[in-house]
Formats: structure tokens, C-alpha cells, sequence
């Protein structure tokens, strides 16, 4: 069943194989960066689950994305969740995963993998709308750790005003 689009994996998530050429893997059990009873349940806590006609479940998925017909496993970096960590773009330090995505984080990564066309050195990164996103997403998230961080000192939620 390996080669089918849509694949269950290890009784605790799924893989889909994208028109564009991308695998995404969303996974929550045992292991993955999840909520913390689930990241920590026995590793076959999922198969007794479905073996005792229960359901295993999370609030919290991790995602990854990579070539579907890549040479060995290529990381595909989802702009805004996974890809580079610092300014200089190397590979030194990378983020293959990113975890605790709620629903609408899985949705949304989903989506964007769904829409990233690989560049002139094949690097899915070059995509301009993408990068554009990404700058939006990442601005989000600065002003929030901003106003975050105001909190600490007024005891009020910035949200909330």
C-alpha cells in the first residue's frame, strides 16, 4: 500500500502525496510533538486503541513535507514552519518538522505545501507568493511576541483591549 497518495502510518497520522511533487506527513502519537499525554503514551498505545474499537486522537499534530520521489528522504521547507533557522539560510541548523499545530495549523500547512513550486535550483523556497506569505505570517508572529511580552509587565492581555 506503499504506493498509493493517501497512506495511514503507524496507526497515528497520515501522509499525502501532493500534485506538486510534495509527501505531507501529519502525525500525533507517541514520540511527536504533540500534547504531552499523548507524546508520551506507550509507543503501541495507538494499535491497542484501534484493536479495542477506540479511536486514538490529539489536539495537537506535527507536520513535515519532503519530495515525493526524492533520492532517499528531501526535506521540502513549508515557509513559515519549517526550513532554515537564522538569518544566513544555511542548512547548519533546520527545522524538518514543526509540531503542536492545532487543526487550523495543519490546515494551513497543508495548504501552503500544496502551493509551492520549486525554483530555478529546484529549492521550493523561490516561490514569491510563498515568500510573501512567509513575511506576512512572520510579522504576525513578531507582533504578537511584542505584545506578548508587554503582559509580563501590565498583567493585561493586549488582545483583549
Amino acid at each position: 500500500m506503499t504506493d498509493k497518495a493517501m497512506r495511514i502510518c503507524d496507526n497515528k497520522g497520515f501522509q499525502l502525496d501532493l500534485t506538486n511533487g510534495i509527501t505531507v506527513s501529519v502525525q500525533w502519537g507517541p514520540g511527536n510533538y504533540v500534547d504531552h499525554d499523548v507524546r508520551d503514551a506507550d509507543w503501541d498505545a495507538p494499535k491497542k486503541a484501534i484493536d479495542g474499537d477506540d479511536h486514538w486522537g490529539s489536539n495537537t499534530a506535527e507536520c513535515a513535507a519532503y519530495l515525493t520521489d526524492g533520492d532517499g528522504l528531501q526535506w521540502v521547507a513549508v515557509p513559515g514552519f519549517t526550513g532554515p533557522i537564522g538569518d544566513d539560510d544555511s542548512d547548519t541548523f533546520y527545522d524538518d518538522v514543526v509540531g503542536h499545530l492545532d487543526v487550523q495549523g495543519v490546515l494551513d500547512f497543508i495548504n501552503l505545501a500544496s502551493q509551492l513550486k520549486p525554483g530555478p535550483s529546484g529549492d521550493y523556497r523561490y516561490d514569491p507568493k510563498i515568500q510573501a506569505d512567509e513575511r506576512k505570517v512572520m510579522n504576525e508572529f513578531a507582533i504578537d511576541e511584542f505584545f506578548s511580552g508587554l503582559v509580563k509587565f501590565s498583567g493585561t492581555n493586549y488582545k483583549d483591549n
